[in-house]
């Protein structure tokens, strides 16, 4: 609008801004002042930026330019934590199904081709991730240096808002006074035209009430109060003829002024464009700044991320995937096909509580590395068989003796051929070593050094023990038990290692016999 007004010659800017010399009946002084951009009428209101007060409004467009500059970081920040969450969640999610690849039953190229997926989201995690900093560190820390060179917070405004508001309110001042008293003569104006219009219409019935006739009115011969009123009427219309010509020379006056109240409006308010143009194209440059930031188009990180992604996936290969598979856990896995074996009835067979041995076989088989005689016809006491599992594997053994010559010793020999067996033994405690092939004299130690067991009521052992190791229970006629805890030995350990032994609370069980230690 101002720009107009600069181009407009003096002729014209008298067209543009003039007041009428006729009283308004709408707008009472002022009909129009506007600018006109040649092709349609701007119609003048009482909302004018020309009106008094009315600049009000582009001030306080600089006051919101500084919340602007306030909600677009807020934008900015917010969509940076957007950018995050999203890298988080898909960092998160990555995580979650590589976990599911490392224990799930997918194998081979297939499985490959699964991470590929998974590592372009770790991949564009890292993109996003970057995204949210650049926007945080870049563009935000750009909005508020901007912020802090263009406003200069003083005690309630701001500097440059107090500068252009005070201009505007010098340039109206003298152009108020003078409106002002345009609507002074008009309001004086307008009065005296209502007195005037008053007398006349008492003049006019005071006549019609006397009846005089012509002749007496022309001759002065009418009555006073009649007189009266025709001389208010005159007063009132000398008033009129006066506050008119005194209402026209301040509509003149104020014409007169119009064009330079203009121009130093106008001068002010093309100081606040200015102002605000350096916003506008700021807030432009920074939305380019965001758009370079999410653009990852353009950057050759986030092709290469596909492309890979692509070629990972094009690597799948069914034939080799099934080779594998039949290679490792099919058809063309090797077998160790039975082949006949010669009965050895010098081998002493190994009876023990039937579940899967913890003593390494990783040699293909157990080697025996001690003898122990066995006399004919032995039989266990009575006291080491109340167990009933180790009374089977006595009697069992017993069985095998009477079957054998008279007078032949069963000798397990000590030698260096594996004997293949899925016998088990008692697990050994932690970070001991033990040989469930004991000799006959390391087991007499062993017994020596130990108590003198009691007997307990019904003619069973009963020796109080102290648990050295934790023992967790793997089977159904085992217990559990804890370093530390006291529990009852009912039995000698057997074959393989294992005793009857009963906990505080009345749980009877097996627990290997190298766990405890007798407190007798």
């Amino acid at each position: 609008m101002a720009s107009i007004i600069r181009r407009l010659s003096n002729a014209e800017r008298g067209k543009v801004a003039r007041v009428s010399q006729e009283p308004s009946s709408d707008t009472g002084v002022i009909s129009e002042m506007s600018i006109n951009n040649g092709d349609e009428p701007v119609q003048a209101s009482s909302d004018s930026f020309w009106e008094v007060g009315k600049y009000a409004r582009t001030v306080t467009r600089i006051d919101n330019g500084y919340k602007l500059c306030s909600s677009l970081k807020q934008l900015i920040t917010s969509r940076a934590e957007i950018e995050k969450a999203y890298a988080k969640q898909l960092s998160q999610w990555s995580k979650k199904w590589n976990d599911f690849l490392d224990k799930g039953p997918e194998y081979g190229t297939t499985q490959g081709a699964w991470r590929g997926v998974l590592e372009e989201s770790d991949k564009l995690a890292d993109l996003h991730t970057e995204v949210g900093d650049k926007l945080v560190n870049n563009v935000t820390t750009s909005i508020k240096q901007w912020q802090k060179e263009n406003y200069h917070k003083s005690m309630m405004h701001f500097k440059e808002t107090k500068e252009l508001d005070d201009q505007f309110k010098k340039v109206q001042k003298p152009w108020e006074k003078k409106l002002n008293k345009v609507l002074t003569a008009k309001k004086d104006y307008h009065a005296a035209c209502r007195n005037e219009k008053s007398t006349a219409n008492q003049e006019n019935n005071a006549r019609a009430d006397t009846a005089m006739s012509s002749d007496q009115i022309e001759s002065g011969t009418a009555s006073p109060r009649l007189k009266k009123l025709q001389e208010k009427l005159k007063k009132c219309q000398i008033e009129v003829e006066s506050t008119q010509e005194k209402y026209n020379a301040c509509l003149n006056d104020l014409n007169g002024y119009n064009s330079k109240y203009i121009e130093d409006m106008t001068e002010v308010f093309e100081k606040c464009q200015a102002f605000e143009r350096q916003r506008i194209d700021f807030f432009k440059k920074i939305m380019f700044d965001i758009h370079q930031c999410l653009d990852l188009s353009v950057d050759s990180r986030y092709s290469s991320v596909y492309t890979t992604l692509h070629s990972t996936i094009s690597n799948t290969d069914a034939d080799k995937d099934l080779r594998w598979w039949s290679n490792n856990h099919g058809a063309d896995m090797a077998m160790a096909w039975p082949v006949f074996e010669e009965y050895s009835p010098d081998l002493k067979p190994i009876h023990g509580k039937e579940k899967k041995s913890q003593i390494s076989t990783s040699e293909g088989g157990i080697t025996i590395t001690s003898i122990k005689q066995n006399p004919d016809h032995f039989v266990p006491s009575t006291s080491s068989t109340t167990n009933n599992r180790q009374t089977s594997r006595t009697s069992t053994h017993s069985q095998q003796s009477h079957s054998s010559q008279q007078g032949y010793n069963n000798t397990v020999a000590e030698t260096s051929d594996t004997v293949n067996t899925n016998a088990s033994s008692a697990p050994a405690p932690p970070q001991v070593a033990s040989n469930p092939f004991g000799d006959a004299e390391s087991d007499d130690e062993h017994g020596s050094q130990g108590s003198v067991p009691t007997q307990g009521s019904g003619g069973c052992m009963s020796v109080p023990a102290r648990v050295l190791y934790e023992y967790k229970a793997e089977e159904e006629d085992e217990i559990s038990a804890g370093a530390g805890d006291i529990i009852t030995r009912l039995s000698d350990q057997d074959d393989m290692g294992w005793v009857k032994a009963m906990c505080k609370d009345g749980r009877e069980g097996l627990i290997p016999f190298s766990y405890l230690e007798d407190l007798q």
